[in-house]
């Protein structure tokens, strides 16, 4: 899923990384190097504006 070029994504895959990127922020995981490299794509994955993504 974090492959998909832009104009592929839509607000549901967004919303989607989101929540999982506020799951790896749970107490245990935020400084396990797996989760914060995952974080880290989900971060960069979510950058673009919703408003620039299909509905």
């Amino acid at each position: 899923m974090l492959d998909l070029p832009i104009e592929q994504r839509n607000f549901g895959i967004t919303s989607s990384a989101q929540r999982v990127h506020a799951a790896l922020q749970a107490e245990g995981r935020r400084c396990r190097g797996t989760a914060a490299r995952l974080r880290e794509e989900i971060e960069a994955f979510t950058a673009t504006p919703t408003s620039v993504l299909v509905r």
